[in-house]
């Protein structure tokens, strides 16, 4: 824990120097998030402006509490907090996604994660694309992002809670 609290002091002081916001998945309802050390690793693609804990952060982590997953580390994979059009401006700024990459690689050789679970199509095809032979590494799999807009609450954390089973039964195979 010692590592990620050292890594997470070093987002804070890039944050400080470029004037950028940066915000961790913090430890809530006994589920420990960003400083979470399980060889799995749930990452969104960047920090929401909203306050937490949400309503759809309370329904997240009393799923992954319920789940077994407590000690998950939960991340993103863009640590720069952004407002809807702003994050096309992160992604197309090539110099803050090299530093945005670095902070990620850090992480990946901190948890030395035996899966990793993305949250959303855009995150999933992210990750890929700047890091094109992670399947060959990791076990990737991809679930509906918890801050859905145009479906029913119930409907999403089903689809969520359905995926985490199967993923929990893949991940004891190989674990």
């Amino acid at each position: 824990m010692k590592v990620l609290e050292g890594l997470k002091e070093n987002i804070i002081e890039y944050a400080k120097e470029t004037n950028k916001e940066v915000w961790f998945y913090p430890e809530y309802h006994e589920v420990k998030g960003f400083l979470g050390e399980q060889d799995i690793i749930l990452l969104g693609l960047n920090p929401s402006s909203g306050i937490f804990p949400s309503e759809k952060d309370k329904l997240l982590y009393n799923l992954l509490k319920e789940k077994g997953l407590n000690q998950i580390h939960i991340t993103d994979l863009i640590k720069v907090r952004a407002k809807n059009e702003s994050v096309i401006n992160l992604l197309t700024n090539t110099e803050l996604m090299k530093e945005q990459i670095n902070f990620f690689s850090d992480e990946l050789l901190i948890i030395n994660p035996k899966v990793i679970i993305t949250m959303g199509v855009q995150c999933d095809n992210l990750l890929k694309q700047y890091f094109p032979k992670i399947d060959s590494i990791y076990k990737i799999f991809n679930i509906k992002h918890y801050s859905f807009r145009y479906q029913k609450r119930e409907e999403v954390f089903k689809e969520i809670s359905e995926s985490l089973d199967k993923i929990k039964e893949e991940y004891q195979k190989i674990k």
